[in-house]
């Protein structure tokens, strides 16, 4: 999908409301009043998504027929910790855009708000378009498989890493880290033909440029929290392999195997051992 602006990683207001909708969906999304705080702040159309305290996300249909996911997160933390903070919703909003300019596949960011009080976020908001005919790597490894516990195909496995893994390094070599790169968070399009995977939901996403083994280290447990379950010993370090790359030094990969493990043991999965 294409990125139509790229957006920023900045505060978007001091004080009030203010929100950027991209121009060429300004018209489709204006029956959602994104510039009217009172209503986005309200907002609970279509079907519900996601819902906790803090984030809620809406599927809706638009006039158009356009599918959008309208999702908003509400601030609860102290003041000083939220005071001239980027908001969930532009860090999301400028990681799928960084990713997308890296290379990789992601939905279409279309607008993106805040409200503030004096530098402190209060709540924001971001609307994504829809990824459509996809299903999340966490749904589809609950639905092709028998009962839970038991293991995806091979060639399935093959096809999802034969896409992921070049965004993975391309997104890490430019020291561009998601910090939540569940299986939730990763949407497969197409799983019995092309199989092309989308990365979503980013707003803990950063650019380190020295820090980087460290976002590796997060990016990689993330993936193997769910992997553990539902892969072999073998197929997780395969995949790992691949992400390594040929001629890949064997010191280094031993020491990013031992930091992933370390760092999963401090919350160990279910059926975890100090392996991939």
């Amino acid at each position: 999908m294409t990125q139509a602006i790229r957006w920023k990683r900045s505060v978007l207001v001091f004080h009030g409301s203010v929100s950027e909708v991209n121009p060429d969906w300004r018209e489709s999304l204006a029956p959602l009043s994104l510039d009217v705080p009172q209503q986005w702040s309200r907002f609970d159309r279509g079907e519900v998504a996601s819902a906790s305290r803090s984030t809620n996300s809406f599927k809706v249909t638009l006039e158009s027929g356009e599918v959008v996911f309208f999702k908003r997160y509400v601030y609860f933390t102290r003041r000083l910790r939220s005071l001239l903070i980027p908001s969930k919703a532009t860090v999301e909003a400028w990681g799928l855009s960084e990713l997308h300019r890296l290379g990789c596949r992601t939905p279409e960011v279309l607008a993106v708000g805040e409200r503030r009080v004096l530098g402190n976020v209060r709540a924001a908001f971001v609307v994504t378009r829809e990824i459509v005919d996809s299903i999340s790597l966490a749904e589809l490894a609950e639905t092709v498989t028998e009962k839970p516990g038991s293991l995806l195909g091979q060639r399935q496995i093959n096809d999802i890493a034969a896409d992921l893994i070049p965004q993975l390094q391309a997104m890490h070599r430019a020291g561009f880290f998601h910090y939540d790169l569940k299986w939730r968070n990763l949407m497969v399009q197409d799983p019995d033909g092309e199989c092309r995977v989308y990365v979503i939901d980013c707003p803990r996403a950063r650019r380190h440029r020295w820090r980087r083994f460290r976002g590796q280290v997060v990016d990689l447990s993330a993936l193997s929290r769910v992997a553990v379950s539902r892969l072999s010993k073998i197929q997780r370090l395969r995949f790992f392999i691949r992400y390594l790359g040929p001629g890949y030094d064997r010191t280094r990969a031993r020491r990013l195997l031992s930091a992933v493990n370390a760092h999963l043991s401090r919350r160990p999965p279910r059926g975890w051992k100090a392996t991939l």
